[in-house]
């Protein structure tokens, strides 16, 4: 059996191919992974990152109603001691 060069270069030139295909296919796989690893990642931080201005927004309009009752609580007792001060004057004048 005779060696023959030509085959032997061809087997060698096709193994290298190959492997070097796999190593290609590896990398681009891993990449393609990593990629949608971080694409996930961003995700999940822009809905953390919504549901945090929801819950914000949400505090700030519970925050602002309770101010406004307290408002009017104290336009109520305002309205209440005018009334009492306008009975005292119709009454200081009736009195005269």
């Amino acid at each position: 059996m005779k060696f023959d060069a030509s085959l032997a270069s061809f087997l060698l030139a096709f193994v290298g191919a190959f492997s070097g295909w796999i190593a290609w296919w590896i990398g681009k796989r891993h990449q393609t992974i990593q990629k949608a690893v971080a694409d996930a990642e961003k995700a999940l931080n822009d809905k953390r990152n919504f549901d945090h201005l929801v819950r914000n927004q949400a505090e700030i309009s519970k925050n602002i109603a309770y101010g406004f009752q307290d408002i009017e609580s104290q336009i109520e007792d305002q309205n209440n001691e005018l009334r009492e001060i306008k009975a005292w004057l119709i009454r200081g004048k009736v009195s005269e």
